[in-house]
């Protein structure tokens, strides 16, 4: 049986983890302790968020690692409740949560036929066709031709390969990234300016320190919705998060005008989570407001600009800048493989001259062999030819997925299929069933559950609140609407085969 749970967190003091973290470690201490035990249920996001005045997004963050460790998991219409983990014993001493109620036996969780609480047979099978929008097809990685570059660097002398390196990573990669970025995305540098580091996260909380060496930041604005990550690693650096609402052409440069940052993190080339592309005139907006003030600058996260699938590529505002006021961060974990945690800045060049003078210290921290393996990927054309195979690989998959989804008609509204590696997907509604006349993203969600299938709601990428609670983002433009009834479908990590079965079971899940 599900038991309600109140709960008071008092936070572990700073340790400089991000708090998603500490919040998440407060919460399996009390897991591991029987403060909370098997059929809790904890608060829901925004409530819980609420409570602690903190985003809604680092409240996910720690659910989420919660149910990938196996402390909780969530459960349709019954939201995040604590598994069993060695027993369940009577209960714990009170460590940080307050369990109101009279504590009762612990019991499995049954759903349609499905133990959902992991202690029993289950007759169907605990495998999902999970529609990450984070996923890659790592099928198709050119293998051999890595296997032999790196036989090929190990075979290089030692001093070089094994030896230390430049800070802001070895001048070989960041050649190499340069004539790639000048054929690729028309970005002319010189590789002083490129800073290598493993990973986005990485390389976000080094820009940060490196925006308090050049000045003061006077908070950070976001696009609403956006890449949580991104808000979680600057709010855990102790930084202000602004979200701005965004319209059909993407950020509101009006709210940004208004709001007191000096920052801006923006996806102008394909919006992330909504696939809006900033148009000319807005994007030269953006870089007014950036040229307005000396400490100002706009961080372009060009996070998978290898993946557009009509008409020309859209330049980056890198490249449009006449100002020096852009800050351009790529990665290869969309196009190679997450694993592979190498990403880069192209900074402007005030920014890279303090990184020279004063952010030595900074050693890379990607491994030279890694990147020597990269900078040869890049220069013998191999990595040119890659993007351009899983280019013609992911539209085949896109079209597969819309193709199966139109089995919905005109119940289902699909966005986004000019590029990257997702779609979004609004349902109309119907006249009966449980999708009823205005679906919610929850009654989408937990019907893709039961049968299997996990699908990703809009709201979990807002900051301030949860799209359940309105429809539409509040803009200028009053025509901008989201719908509550709104779910990302990723397509890249999937197979054909996976693809359509787990359409036919969306069919199922949502028919009326």
């Amino acid at each position: 049986m599900i038991r309600e749970v109140t709960m008071y967190i008092p936070l572990p003091a700073a340790t400089g983890e991000p708090l998603y973290i500490r919040l998440y470690r407060a919460i399996r201490e009390d897991c591991l302790s029987g403060v909370l035990r098997t059929g809790d249920r904890l608060p829901s996001r925004r409530i819980l968020a609420r409570e602690l005045r903190i985003s809604v997004n680092t409240v996910d963050g720690a659910y989420q690692q919660l149910v990938s460790e196996g402390y909780v998991e969530a459960l349709p219409r019954s939201g995040y409740v604590v598994r069993s983990l060695f027993g369940d014993g009577a209960g714990g001493a009170e460590l940080g949560f307050r369990v109101f109620g009279k504590p009762e036996p612990a019991a499995p969780v049954q759903s349609n036929g499905q133990d959902l609480n992991g202690s029993g047979e289950s007759n169907k099978s605990p495998d999902f066709i999970d529609f990450s929008p984070n996923g890659v097809d790592l099928t198709a990685l050119p293998l051999a031709d890595l296997r032999k570059l790196s036989r090929d660097v190990l075979a290089m002398d030692p001093a070089v390969v094994f030896g230390p390196c430049e800070p802001e990573g070895h001048s070989l990669l960041r050649s190499a990234l340069c004539r790639y970025l000048g054929s690729s995305r028309g970005i002319l540098c010189p590789p002083e300016r490129i800073v290598v580091g493993a990973g986005t996260d990485y390389i976000l909380q080094y820009l940060v320190r490196l925006l308090r060496l050049s000045g003061r930041i006077d908070g950070i604005a976001t696009e609403n919705p956006v890449y949580n990550k991104a808000v979680q690693i600057f709010s855990s650096m102790g930084e202000s998060v602004t979200p701005l609402p965004i319209d059909g052409q993407g950020l509101a440069t009006e709210a940004l005008r208004d709001c007191r940052a000096n920052v801006a993190y923006v996806t102008p080339s394909h919006q992330f989570p909504l696939g809006i592309v900033m148009p000319a005139g807005r994007r030269a907006e953006l870089l007014a407001w950036a040229a307005a003030s000396g400490d100002r600058y706009a961080i372009e996260d060009d996070y998978d600009s290898e993946f557009r699938y009509e008409g020309r590529p859209v330049p980056p505002l890198f490249a449009m800048s006449k100002t020096d006021k852009v800050i351009y961060l790529g990665t290869f974990s969309k196009s190679v493989a997450p694993s592979l945690r190498i990403s880069y800045l192209v900074l402007p060049e005030r920014l890279a001259g303090i990184c020279r003078r004063e952010m030595a210290y900074f050693n890379t921290t990607v491994s030279v062999p890694d990147q020597l393996v990269l900078a040869r990927f890049i220069d013998s054309g191999l990595f040119e030819r890659h993007i351009n195979r899983m280019r013609t690989l992911y539209r085949r998959k896109k079209d597969l997925l819309v193709k199966e989804l139109s089995v919905f008609g005109e119940r289902l509204q699909i966005s986004g299929t000019d590029a990257g590696l997702h779609l979004i997907c609004t349902m109309r509604g119907s006249s009966g069933g449980l999708l009823r006349n205005r679906p919610s993203e929850k009654d989408l969600v937990a019907a893709a559950a039961a049968v299997g299938v996990r699908v990703y709601g809009i709201s979990g990428y807002f900051l301030e609140r949860d799209i359940g609670e309105r429809d539409e983002t509040g803009t200028a433009d009053s025509d901008f609407r989201i719908p509550e009834s709104t779910v990302l479908l990723g397509y890249g990590g999937l197979d054909p085969a996976a693809l359509a079965r787990g359409c036919e079971l969306l069919k199922e899940a949502w028919s009326p």
